[in-house]
């Protein structure tokens, strides 16, 4: 290949690929720059068959995760492209290694999907993101939590632990008790709520049976790794 015709190519390649990204940024929505961020979105709510086998799942193995910790949350979500992060400094560690107390990490949850596109919209105007089931950690709050690894990243200022794909269900439980209300008719098409429904909520179940069988599973972890 000519040398001329070469230099032309990645010329031209380099051009549309800048222009791919201003597009991109155009089009892109920082969510950390809003006032309550998470109003955009739907949440869907766990169905009651995969709920009650994730209780099974995590009676068995949340003991078995690499790293147990009591946390205090010291701020909202982080939003990160697709995804989220939430920051918090470390009370107590049950168990793992190179943490100790007082450190500061931010939690990512496993399977954290963050949809904004056509095709995904539970409702029109709206997109959609899942958490984990699990609402976001309110600053101040305690919390129990079960994390799988390190994440490697590229800024040294952000350590970022996440949580272990074997869960459906982000394991993350608040010491204090909160109430789970039932107060978002379903309907056989979809489980998709306004964030703003369910806001108050610790877990995004469909049933009073889940919401009983995941507040004792709660309290038998707290029970088990307790913070005074």
């Amino acid at each position: 290949m000519k040398p001329r015709f070469f230099i032309g190519i990645t010329a031209i390649v380099f051009i549309i690929t800048v222009c791919i990204g201003l597009y991109n940024k155009s089009s892109f929505t920082d969510y950390n720059e809003e006032e309550d961020p998470i109003n955009h979105f739907l949440i869907a709510l766990l169905p009651d068959e995969l709920a009650m086998r994730q209780v099974e799942v995590m009676n068995e193995m949340l003991d078995l995760s690499k790293i147990i910790l009591a946390v205090q949350c010291e701020d909202t979500f982080t939003y990160r492209f697709s995804s989220t992060t939430q920051k918090v400094r470390i009370l107590s560690v049950f168990k793992g290694e190179g943490l100790a107390e007082g450190d500061m990490i931010e939690i990512a949850r496993s399977g954290t999907l963050i949809s904004v596109s056509e095709e995904l919209r539970a409702q029109p105007g709206k997109g959609a993101i899942n958490m984990g089931f699990v609402n976001e950690m309110i600053p101040g709050k305690t919390y129990l939590v079960f994390l799988h690894r390190q994440l490697q990243t590229w800024n040294e200022k952000s350590v970022i632990y996440i949580q272990s794909d074997r869960f459906l269900v982000a394991p993350i439980f608040c010491y204090e008790e909160i109430e789970n209300t039932l107060t978002v008719p379903l309907d056989n098409e979809s489980t998709y709520v306004n964030y703003d429904d369910v806001r108050n909520n610790e877990f995004f179940l469909s049933s009073e049976e889940a919401v009983q069988r995941f507040t004792e599973l709660k309290r038998k972890f707290i029970s088990k790794y307790p913070y005074n």
